[in-house]
């Protein structure tokens, strides 16, 4: 029973002294991160939304347009080109 005790008090002490954890270097997940976003919002992103409205376009223009296939391209290209907007929109006012 002392032997608990003694460790419950040890444990007690080394919280009370232990100092706050210094924040960690994200510096290489945020690049990574912005080298994605800048991948599919830049010019790759551009180059594959605009090969998905032609291979929809040529779908319409041969008759063989699938309106759910052409709604979810459209949305897509939405989305993805607008999402900094979007996401900036809900943003205190200050930040």
């Amino acid at each position: 029973m002392r032997s608990l005790r003694l460790a419950a008090m040890c444990g007690l002490a080394s919280l009370a002294l232990v100092e706050p954890a210094i924040a960690q270097d994200l510096d290489p997940v945020e690049n990574m991160l912005e080298t994605v976003v800048t991948a599919l919002t830049g010019p790759i992103g551009r180059l594959v939304a605009v090969l998905a409205l032609v291979a929809a376009g040529f779908a319409m223009f041969s008759g063989r347009l699938n309106w759910q296939w052409f709604l979810a391209i459209l949305a897509g290209v939405v989305l993805v080109f607008s999402a900094e907007t979007i996401i900036d929109g809900f943003a205190a006012p200050g930040d």
